[in-house]
């Protein structure tokens, strides 16, 4: 049921549902393919420092593949456990983000600004990494639309195109 703060954001257009369990899925395949990495790296480090030798760049590409792995299932571990129901409405005048226990009502006219900072490659795609807009309204905080948002490409540009806009031609 939409709020009278909703309402006055004008013509619904349409709803964008963040897939939570897909980024559960890839948060534990990420955190296991850094445990793997970890496990491999150990003795190789261990391995490098006691007998001496040239392994200094493979052991060091082990542990920069742990960390990425690790960095990326924790990050997505802790997103999933915490924005349980995330949608992004999408009406004429504005946005409207809600999770289960928050909903932010976000004319255009508050938004301070918009950063794409998506990784459109096959690895970015997979982590849902594709997509990755910073949504900073005037009043602080943020808030964040990644690649696991369904349409999140046409989310982003017509977020965008409305922020700017409004920048151009305030009401």
């Amino acid at each position: 049921m939409a709020t009278e703060a909703e309402r006055a954001l004008g013509t619904f257009i349409r709803n964008h549902p963040t897939d939570n369990a897909r980024r559960g899925r890839v948060a534990i395949g990420a955190l296991l393919v850094g445990l793997v990495f970890s496990a491999v790296a150990i003795p190789v480090t261990v391995t490098l420092f006691s007998e001496g030798g040239d392994g200094a760049q493979f052991a060091g590409l082990l542990w920069g593949a742990a960390l990425i792995g690790l960095y990326g299932g924790v990050s997505s571990g802790l997103r999933t456990l915490r924005r349980h129901d995330e949608v992004f409405v999408l009406r004429k005048d504005g946005l409207v983000y809600r999770r289960t226990g928050e909903t932010r009502v976000l004319p255009w006219t508050e938004v301070r600004s918009v950063v794409e900072r998506g990784q459109d490659h096959a690895l970015g795609r997979l982590m849902g990494w594709d997509v990755h807009l910073v949504i900073r309204p005037r009043g602080g905080g943020r808030l964040l639309l990644t690649g696991y948002t369904e349409d999140a490409v046409r989310l982003t540009a017509e977020i965008q195109a409305a922020v700017a806009a409004t920048a151009t031609h305030p009401r």
